[in-house]
């Protein structure tokens, strides 16, 4: 089984205990205020890996005046997403997979602790694709580890982890043409500053 195959299983299986143990919406609020005070009144925003709905809140309340749309490949994720935001769009979609992907294209999109779980060589194809989900000059906010989350869970973690550093990611994001806005360290759960967090604009 592949690695990116290998972390949709995890998730399908494990989807209940992560709805219930990951509930802080609001870890990213102070990264998510810098987002929303970029975008335009009425923008249409993807958030890209929106398991069971986590960022919703703070799409809800500091970023109510955003066009909230979801997408997540885990199905079981979804349909606790669905079945707690009812009134919102949520598609089963793979970021590295283009056929997969809404037909749509977003002022904006949401990255938050996802695009490492694509195994590095589908980068390339990630990037294109989250560049066919935008328009143009989208702002866009990604956070990335450099350690693994797991920590000393690592050898039982069946998830794939890009791990990079964050020089190394910088280039990557540079690279595309994408211009970093703005850049910082966030805590993870069980572990200090090993996040790094970007909002980009795309060309």
């Amino acid at each position: 089984m592949s690695k990116k195959n290998l972390t949709k299983e995890y998730y399908e299986k494990n989807y209940q205990m992560w709805s219930e143990k990951k509930t802080n919406s609001f870890h990213h609020e102070k990264t998510f205020s810098l987002f929303n005070s970029l975008l335009k009144d009425k923008a249409s925003v993807i958030d890209i890996g929106c398991a069971w709905g986590i960022h919703v809140p703070l799409f809800l309340g500091i970023g109510r005046k955003l066009r909230y749309e979801g997408m997540d490949i885990a199905n079981s994720f979804l349909k606790i997403a669905c079945r707690r935001y009812p009134q919102l769009t949520f598609y089963q979609a793979d970021i590295s997979d283009a056929k997969t992907l809404p037909n749509k294209k977003y002022d904006g999109f949401w990255a938050g602790a996802i695009l490492m779980h694509v195994p590095l060589k589908d980068w390339e194809q990630m990037f294109q694709n989250i560049e066919k989900l935008t328009k143009k000059g989208a702002i866009g906010y990604l956070s990335l580890p450099t350690e693994h989350p797991s920590g000393d869970k690592v050898n039982t973690d069946p998830r794939h982890f890009t791990l990079l550093t964050e020089k190394e990611q910088k280039q990557i994001i540079k690279d595309r043409g994408w211009k970093i806005i703005k850049k910082g360290t966030m805590d993870g759960f069980t572990q200090k500053g090993i996040w790094k967090w970007y909002i980009v604009c795309l060309p």
